[in-house]
């Protein structure tokens, strides 16, 4: 629903994660646009806050954490430290050593 909001208090000392599964909305003070299949970073502050945009459900999966000093290398839905990393992930994928993904079912 348009103009849904979500508020969430954050430590500090923890990074977060925001990954939309589903529709459209804004991330941050700033209002970073987030869309589905899109992540959001955050590295700082005591809050989190996403808005939703479009017509659709806002569906977010929120995660964080303690950083840990390393890279970040992202892409689909893999996060590793390196690009090479990643590249593995993708072979590892399409040859079905990491299971199966469920289906999301749409509303």
């Amino acid at each position: 629903m348009p103009g849904a909001r979500l508020d969430v208090p954050w430590r500090r000392d923890h990074n977060a994660l925001i990954y939309a599964m589903s529709g459209k909305g804004s991330v941050g003070a700033e209002r970073r646009p987030l869309r589905e299949g899109r992540l959001a970073t955050f590295w700082t502050g005591d809050a989190l806050r996403a808005e939703a945009t479009g017509r659709t459900p806002l569906e977010l999966f929120v995660m964080g954490g303690r950083p840990i000093g390393e890279p970040v290398a992202m892409h689909g839905p893999f996060v590793m430290t390196t690009r090479a990393e990643l590249n593995q992930a993708w072979t590892d994928w399409k040859k079905g050593r990491l299971g199966v993904k469920a289906p999301h079912r749409k509303r």
